[in-house]
């Protein structure tokens, strides 16, 4: 097995101003999350007749089809389940950001959701750390991205 990919390339995650982020598309129905992110809150959508905690927000819930769901805060703890450093994008609002950490993080919850990794050392980026939610303020929109702990 060869040596961990970011502790020989020493590349840490970019600072929580510095990461690449891209003005969404949002409606009515995901503007409760993005009101959610911009008072420094996370949520997901939580399903009233099984119990089942999703994401990304759907109208019925994945397990049960109910449509009995609502939005619900969650700690914004979790832990790496996988990642990949980008050395590479075409797309102009990322290029100046290269390279930076695309995560699939797995919240305490129990949903997954695709982020990226800010703050963080390059020796603190494995699969299974412990990480922690924090919000960048980009424009009129706020993301939230996550940091090892």
């Amino acid at each position: 097995m060869g040596a961990h990919p970011l502790r020989s390339a020493g590349v840490d995650a970019p600072a929580v101003a510095d990461a690449p982020f891209t003005e969404p598309v949002a409606d009515a129905f995901t503007e409760p999350w993005w009101a959610a992110c911009r008072n420094r809150r996370l949520m997901v959508r939580g399903c009233r007749a099984c119990g089942e905690v999703h994401f990304p927000p759907r109208p019925a819930c994945p397990r049960c089809w109910s449509a009995d769901v609502e939005w619900r805060d969650v700690t914004g703890a979790g832990r790496i389940y996988t990642y990949s450093v980008v050395r590479e994008n075409d797309l102009a609002a990322f290029r100046g950001a290269l390279p930076y950490i695309v995560a699939i993080v797995e919240l305490d919850e129990g949903p997954r959701l695709m982020t990226t990794l800010v703050d963080s050392a390059a020796d603190t980026i494995v699969v299974g750390a412990a990480v922690q939610v924090v919000f960048a303020d980009h424009g009129e929109w706020t993301f939230p991205a996550f940091r090892t702990v």
